[in-house]
């Protein structure tokens, strides 16, 4: 009996540790916050909010741009699903391509990054999911291992972005660009200032825009 209510008072101690340990994981995750700036762009008809961590000599940026745009839910459902249309409305990418088609709501896609002087060219290879949730769309585009059209440029292992369209009447939706991703290479600073608050927000501009070449 004492054997048996000795094991049941170690089992209940690594069960306490155990939950006690999944707190403390569970606080961090959530606690975290990130030290963003927030700007405006030129037009004053975008906001976004940065954040630039180095890590191991690169720059992770963490920023999220957003706009309204008189543009419907479907508009922008139908553009976006088109992988071609993606190199319209994102900077310095001349090719984006679907490789291929995983289910109704899912797909892998290519992009090529044609990055300015003096960093190097990229790529990435993506998996990216639709999602409809009532008035709002949401997808998601994150970087995973494959061997398409691999070559001796350097492939982007970091990169999750979504996509988040909300429907604000008929004929507006709010458009969210949240972005989280690891460039290749070291980023001089002169660059990256060019690039905020402009670049992200033309990002969410061209896509209201539903943009063509």
């Amino acid at each position: 009996m004492e054997r048996l209510n000795s094991d049941y008072t170690k089992v209940k101690t690594i069960n306490y540790i155990g939950i006690f340990i999944i707190l403390l994981v569970s606080f961090k995750v959530f606690s975290q916050e990130r030290s963003w700036t927030i700007e405006k762009s030129k037009d004053g008809k975008s906001t976004v909010k940065h954040d630039l961590v180095k890590e191991d000599k690169r720059t992770h940026f963490y920023y999220i741009a957003q706009t309204t745009a008189n543009v419907t839910l479907g508009e922008l459902d139908s553009y976006f699903s088109k992988t071609m249309h993606h190199q319209n409305f994102l900077e310095r990418t001349p090719i984006t391509e679907e490789i291929e088609k995983i289910a109704g709501d899912e797909w892998l896609a290519y992009y090529f990054f044609d990055a300015p002087w003096p960093l190097a060219n990229s790529d990435v290879v993506l998996r990216i999911k639709r999602t409809k949730e009532n008035r709002k769309l949401i997808f998601t585009a994150t970087a995973i291992a494959h061997n398409y059209k691999k070559s001796n440029v350097e492939r982007m292992t970091r990169y999750n972005v979504i996509y988040e369209f909300e429907s604000l009447d008929d004929q507006t939706t709010k458009i969210t660009y949240n972005a989280d991703y690891v460039p290749v290479g070291s980023i001089p600073k002169f660059l990256i200032k060019a690039w905020f608050p402009e670049g992200p927000a033309n990002i969410v501009t061209n896509l209201g825009a539903l943009k063509l070449k």
